[in-house]
């Protein structure tokens, strides 16, 4: 029995991304996605999400109201930036390790899959805030299907049956629909728990 993925969409009411990548450490996908191996820190999902609320503000504030934090090594590290404006946390189940982000902000704007799938295999989904869907799916650095699951007729992967997505969705699925296919047919889940347990996290910057 497992948590399945279900319940990221309750959680992640207002978007997230999800990346799925074949036989890398944690630490390896946040290398790949464009972090410095030395300034990935372990932190919650809650304490991801402050510090990128943070580095969005107009004045940025202290974070001292979260306890478990070592502010001074976050700092150090360079998290508590405005150019850090995508906090991706990673962790690893069953082969597999999946990096998450409660917003689309780095996956819309960085080419990051040729570089992440070298060698492996990637399945990539997100869901912004106004509900736009996009799934991708790369192998070896080739991104093979990349399409919105509510309109997956049009693909512009290089390979788009690679992906073996079910021709019963052809008109289309809803948000809880796709992370249900990703579970049943890839075997893919997130333990519910790891939201609040420190997870190797990256700072990340949409604006290089």
């Amino acid at each position: 029995m497992t948590d399945g993925l279900r319940w990221v969409f309750e959680a992640y009411p207002f978007g997230y991304s999800l990346i799925f990548c074949e036989r890398l450490t944690p630490e390896e996908v946040l290398v790949r996605l464009g972090a410095r191996r030395e300034s990935v820190y372990p932190l919650t999902r809650e304490q991801a999400q402050e510090i990128e609320l943070r580095n969005a503000a107009d004045e940025p504030y202290d974070l001292d109201h979260l306890d478990d934090l070592d502010v001074e090594a976050v700092e150090e590290l360079g998290f508590l930036q405005p150019e850090a404006d995508a906090v991706v946390r990673a962790g690893s189940i069953e082969g597999w390790t999946f990096a998450i982000e409660a917003s689309t902000s780095y996956v819309s704007a960085r080419a990051y899959l040729p570089a992440l799938s070298r060698g492996t295999r990637v399945i990539a989904i997100s869901r912004d805030v106004n509900a736009t869907q996009r799934m991708e799916y790369a192998v070896d650095g080739r991104i093979l299907s990349s399409f919105d699951p509510g309109i997956p007729a049009y693909n512009d992967g290089a390979e788009p049956s690679a992906l073996a997505w079910p021709s019963s969705a052809s008109g289309g699925m809803t948000s809880p629909q796709v992370l249900e296919q990703l579970e049943s047919g890839f075997g893919l889940w997130i333990p519910k728990a790891s939201e609040g347990q420190p997870l190797p996290a990256a700072a990340l910057s949409t604006m290089r």
